[in-house]
Parts: C-alpha cells; structure tokens; sequence
C-alpha cells in the first residue's frame, strides 16, 4: 500500500510532524509515502533521511496552487529537483503570490460581514501563509462571530464532518464569494517549471474537474491524474483509472492527509486501489524521462 499525498506541519495546514507521519505510516503498513506541501519543499530533506532510518521508500513530491480558466486546480509534482536552488528561487516567488492571493481573501471575508484581521490570522498560522483552515479558526474566534447563523454548519451542523476543507469549497474554492484567483500560477506554464525541474505533474483530486479541461491539461504535457483519493467515490475513482488509461498517463494515489485537526474524515493510506504497482509505475516514468535529457 502507497499514499504519495500528504501534508506535514510544513503546510500551514498540516498537522502532523515528518516523524510523526513516518511512525504512521510504518504502524499501518504502507510501503511508500510522499510529503506533498502547500508550494513548499521544506520537509523532503527530513523525509529523504527518515526514509533510510525507517526502512520506508519515500518519494520527494510537493502540491501547488493554480489557476486554470479561473479554476483553483491543485497540481503535484513528483521527483523534482529538490536541491535545485533555481526551485527554491521560483518556490519564493509563488510565495509572494500566496501572500497577496491570502491579503485578498482576508479583505473578501471582511466585505462578508466576518469579523477577522490579519492579527486573527498569524494567531493560528505563525510564520505562514494561511490556509483555507485558518481563515475559518480566526472566524470562529472572534466573540463578535459567535451567533452568525452562517457558521452553524461548520460547528454543528451539516458540514461539520470536515469543517475546515467544506468551509474552503464553500467560501474560497473558485467561484464562491471569498475566492481570490493566485496571480502567476497558470496550470499550463506551472506544468512546464515542474517538468523543467526534473518532476511529474500529476492533477491531484480532480473529483470537480471538467473531464475537457483535464484533456486539455494533457494535451499541455500533463503526466497523470490522482485517480484514488479520499475525495472521490468508488465510481469517481474508476472513472479517473479509465481516463488516465485512455489517455496514455500514470494513474496515482493519495490521501490528502492534514492530521484529524484539519481533516478528521482523511485518513493516512485511507484510500482505495493504493497499490504499490502505481509507485512501480511512477518510477518507471521518471526512469525514461531521465533518459531522455540531453546531457
């Protein structure tokens, strides 16, 4: 068993430290994992070494933010070039994009009618870049949004089952009242920069992604579709397979796992059709693109 997308406390909504994951992961024994963080590398050094100590096959991946046709798409890359310092360098500058995306959702929630400031924020995401999470912990915070009937659902209500990710389809997902699109992360060039850094760009759980967009995703150079993941159902999940099989691109799997603060109803590995021949699979691929760079 795989699961090749998960969060450490290196996302701003990750729970879990790496050791902690690979403990886990070496309890429920999955074979071979990936730390897949909100546009950040910072934990696949420690995974690298901790795969060594734990005997459990790790794969250097990472999860971004786009924008396709107005769209919120979450791309993973594979096998990158972590140590490359160029990465790093454009890794900072889609930072800088997050910050002003998180400055414009902030500003969109107040003209809501939230009380909430960017005090509220750093109180729950030191250091980072807010995340979908964090935006509803600093709502609910604050005394002066204790009786809006607005967030009823997520405290005891219908959407409480995972409140932080439905608060973020509900609000600040493409098309809803608080979303901000990401300058400077096209889908199509953000396929391009992963391949030019030696990756894989997989589209992660794309359970709400017009099966047209994903074709033309392709066309541009993508590699593959998360087809197993916690988001989508048995059907979702064959549908995906079917599709990657059709179209020639590596099928993947993965959880999305944040820890149960974030996401109580994702489990680590808890993902149908994780096996391990998917990893074989990946592997492979990056074997003949490597082959297949001039020297």
């Amino acid at each position: 068993m795989i699961d090749l997308h998960i969060h450490t406390n290196d996302s701003s909504d990750g729970q879990h430290s790496p050791r902690e994951i690979f403990t886990m992961a070496k309890r429920i024994g999955l074979q071979a994992i990936a730390f897949a963080d909100h546009n950040s590398i910072g934990s696949v050094e420690e995974g690298m070494s901790l795969s060594r100590e734990f005997s459990l096959e790790f794969v250097p991946a990472i999860e971004l933010n786009t924008i396709y046709q107005e769209q919120d798409l979450h791309l993973l890359g594979y096998y990158l070039d972590y140590q490359s310092k160029s990465l790093k360098e454009w890794l900072i500058s889609q930072l800088e994009a997050k910050k002003q995306q998180a400055k414009g959702r902030l500003r969109r929630l107040k003209e809501l009618g939230f009380a909430l400031d960017q005090e509220d924020l750093e109180r729950f995401s030191p250091g980072k870049i807010p995340a979908g999470s964090t935006f509803l912990q600093a709502i609910i915070s604050r005394e002066e949004n204790k009786a809006d009937p607005r967030l009823k659902p997520y405290t005891n209500g219908e959407r409480s089952d995972s409140p932080y990710f439905n608060f973020y389809l509900d609000y600040l997902r493409s098309g809803k009242s608080a979303f901000v699109p990401l300058k400077a992360a096209d889908t199509i060039k953000v396929i391009g920069v992963v391949k030019g850094f030696g990756g894989i760009p997989i589209l992660a759980h794309p359970y709400d992604i017009n099966t047209e967009i994903i074709i033309k995703l392709i066309e541009a150079g993508l590699c593959g579709l998360e087809a197993y993941s916690s988001y989508h159902s048995i059907e979702q999940c064959e549908y995906f397979r079917r599709l990657a099989e059709q179209q020639g691109i590596l099928t993947t799997a993965g959880s999305d796992f944040h820890g149960y603060l974030y996401k109580p109803d994702v489990h680590l590995g808890g993902i149908t059709g994780n096996s391990y021949q998917l990893l074989k699979e990946l592997k492979s691929f990056a074997r003949e693109q490597e082959a297949t760079v001039p020297v």
